[in-house]
């Protein structure tokens, strides 16, 4: 665990140095070759056994890349028994077949894509990249992005739409969700948002929504089996759960807490205009931490939320941060400096519980490095143990 720790000091210490330039552009080109640096560094050369599915797409790749025949079929061709989206299957398909056979491939590939992807994400959102990110690191929602691979995927499609979805260009917005459903079917929900977010805000249009979330909660076995979709994996495992879902609570109370405290600072720095997409957003997150208890797979469609949360929230208690597209009319940045540290401690107190009491959520720790001398790796152990 001091690894993971040392791994989160670095990113402070990047911080630091980073306010030492006097260029503005300086500063920030330093902070996206070091954090790209970081991230890359740190996920791409993991070793299998971090990080829960990583040992199911490597052995899924390793399998394929020593079945015969499959290397010199076309990579157009769909399988439909891998259960994978046909945009996946195309990408891996073209890594097998053109990049390497070797399975390790497909880590250092998605790390690339998804470091990358995340920092020029916060870089549009922010000039502090460096301590944007660690937040994003101690919450552990970048953990999970390193994680479901596939989905993550889908998340850099939804990130390269968001700046389309604030502008309300439905077209661009809606190809690149398409595009992200190729890799994950999950990224399907995301083409609710254009309709959301013309919704007025109020309190009677909030509770609405929020009632249909709960109402969906107490009726979602039913409604599954109305849709015809009670023989399916996902529904076969939620029934068959019966431990209380602690996480998926807390997970809840956590998003509820950083949008409230966002509300409150946004009356305290007198704000007179409202971003309509990213507080739909919000209550939209609300809703699947609403229904997850009920139906833990929910939480997945939080992947996609999450760093819109947490990148907002952010903004909120940067002290350096004028929110003039809020009509921001008092900085308070005593006050946000306050909550910005009182954040991050929280954070990491929340992690360091988890990595005690709760590693199987991640299996980051004992964190170790890929053994490329190694030619036996064991890619299906977490799947043998957990049968």
């Amino acid at each position: 665990m001091a690894l993971i720790f040392l791994y989160f000091i670095l990113f402070l210490i990047v911080h630091i140095i980073s306010k030492q330039f006097k260029q503005v552009g300086s500063a920030r080109l330093f902070q996206l070759v070091a954090c790209f640096v970081l991230l890359f560094g740190f996920f791409g050369f993991r070793d299998i056994t971090v990080l829960n599915d990583t040992p199911h797409y490597y052995g899924a790749y390793y399998k394929l890349a020593h079945t015969k025949g499959y290397v010199d079929s076309s990579i157009f061709t769909y399988r439909i028994l891998l259960s994978f989206e046909y945009g996946y299957q195309v990408l891996q398909h073209i890594l097998i077949k053109y990049v390497s056979k070797e399975a390790f491939t497909i880590i250092i590939f998605s790390s690339l894509i998804i470091s990358w992807g995340t920092i020029k994400f916060i870089d549009k959102q922010t000039c502090h990249i460096t301590s944007a990110l660690l937040m994003m690191l101690l919450s552990g929602i970048m953990f999970d992005q390193y994680c479901l691979i596939r989905q993550s995927f889908a998340l850099m499609f939804f990130y390269a739409a968001y700046p389309y979805l604030k502008q309300e260009r439905w077209k661009p917005y809606v190809a690149l969700i398409v595009c992200a459903s190729l890799f994950h079917l999950s990224a399907l929900v995301l083409l609710i948002f254009p309709f959301i977010q013309r919704i007025r805000i109020c309190k009677r249009n909030i509770a609405i929504v929020l009632g249909i979330a709960l109402l969906i909660s107490i009726m979602v076995y039913e409604i599954f089996n109305l849709m015809g979709l009670g023989t399916t994996k996902y529904f076969l495992m939620n029934i068959k759960r019966n431990t209380f879902p602690i996480g998926a609570v807390l997970d809840g109370t956590l998003m509820l807490t950083l949008l409230l405290t966002c509300v409150w600072l946004y009356k305290k720095m007198g704000m007179t205009k409202i971003d309509k997409t990213t507080f739909w957003i919000g209550i939209c997150g609300l809703c699947v931490c609403i229904i997850t208890p009920s139906f833990l797979s929910f939480f997945r469609l939080n992947i996609f939320i999450w760093p819109i949360i947490y990148i907002t929230f952010f903004r909120f208690v940067d002290a350096d941060d004028p929110m003039t597209e809020y009509g921001a009319q008092r900085q308070q940045k005593p006050l946000r400096r306050i909550l910005m540290m009182t954040a991050l401690v929280l954070l990491a107190l929340r992690m360091t519980m988890i990595l005690t009491f709760r590693n199987e959520w991640y299996h980051l720790v004992p964190y170790s490095f890929y053994d490329f001398s190694d030619r036996f790796h064991e890619f299906n152990m977490y799947w043998e143990n957990n049968q």
